[in-house]
């Protein structure tokens, strides 16, 4: 198999190519067709994000465990978002930058190693903290009485965990020198593979159908545990229904792409120009959709979650306003028995 990897990796360092075959001016436009959906999504998780870590200290709400791991969360979505556009998609729809960066990059170095292990590590993290997220609410509606004490006890671990597990599966690129190999426009990273055990696709579909069973299996008991509380929780129980839709989806996409990677032969994408834009447009179709859809998901459907975000502004606003009117009075012993 390694045999197979290294001579296709050399198939395509032959075939180096920055043209797409599309005319700049409409690789420009997809390129901001894309910009504009991802980065408003991204600042409104960065949004969320900074309301998370400014109000953990004044709302109840943030104290959760579960915002604990969204913060994780977004921190390693948008990390990935921020690696992803500023390289691999720029050097895929801007010519002259691919161009640019050809002759450095195309020969076996190390020098584009760490931003690669660094991007998978990202796309590992992001899987686990999904699962984790998932593992968080099935305990919260399934064991509610228990619930707070087991993340309260487990919730540092787990961070840990999801943190220190995707060393295990990127560790085989930190080792190995990687060469960046476009071809017809498609902006690709290979690195060489010195164990033919150790592939990334391995981990992913591993880690990835892991977290697509288990969030379909606890979505299930927790829907049906939510259905049984009455009328009051039907809210809960649709919005619960559409995140998991949500998450499976862009789970099955994920594992489609990984294993449709394993199974088709390099040179046949380097062949088909057909098939080598579909595996790059559902890549990066696949990426923007399992890495946004939760928030997103999150702040449309989670009222209490809109509102307490705008409640603790007000609040705080409010607060700082009174303390500021108060200062500028005359200190009285009155005054201080009003807060």
């Amino acid at each position: 198999m390694m045999v197979e990897i290294d001579a296709a990796i050399e198939y395509l360092r032959g075939r180096v190519s920055c043209d797409s075959g599309d005319s700049d001016e409409s690789q420009y436009m997809k390129f901001g067709i894309q910009l504009s959906y991802v980065l408003p999504f991204a600042f409104l998780y960065f949004s969320f994000l900074i309301a998370i870590v400014k109000r953990r200290r004044h709302c109840e709400l943030f104290e959760d465990s579960f915002f604990a791991l969204h913060l994780v969360d977004g921190i390693v979505t948008l990390i990935f978002l921020l690696l992803d556009i500023s390289f691999l998609r720029l050097t895929t729809y801007i010519r002259p930058v691919c161009e640019y960066f050809v002759p450095f990059l195309k020969d076996d170095s190390y020098y584009l190693t760490p931003y690669f292990t660094v991007y998978l590590y990202a796309q590992f993290a992001k899987i686990l903290s999904t699962l984790a997220m998932n593992a968080n609410r099935y305990t919260s509606v399934n064991y509610p009485l228990i619930h707070k004490s087991i993340w309260i006890r487990h919730c540092q671990k787990v961070l840990i965990g999801v943190l220190i597990i995707p060393i295990l599966f990127v560790w085989p690129v930190g080792i190995a020198k990687t060469s960046f190999l476009p071809n017809k426009g498609q902006g690709l990273i290979m690195y060489e593979h010195r164990f033919w055990w150790a592939r990334t696709s391995f981990g992913r579909i591993l880690i990835g159908g892991s977290t697509l069973v288990f969030t379909i299996f606890s979505s299930i008991v927790t829907t049906y545990k939510l259905s049984k509380l009455g009328k009051h929780m039907r809210r809960v129980e649709v919005s619960l229904t559409i995140a998991t839709i949500f998450t499976s989806v862009g789970f099955v996409l994920m594992l489609t792409v990984q294993v449709v990677q394993l199974v088709v032969p390099l040179d046949t994408f380097v062949d088909d120009p057909w098939i080598a834009a579909f595996l790059l447009g559902a890549t990066q179709f696949v990426n923007d959709f399992y890495m946004l859809s939760g928030p997103v998901v999150l702040l449309i459907l989670d009222r209490k979650i809109r509102k307490s975000i705008l409640h603790c502004s007000l609040r705080r606003s409010n607060s700082d306003k009174r303390i500021l009117e108060v200062s500028a009075r005359p200190v009285t012993i009155t005054e201080t028995h009003m807060f």
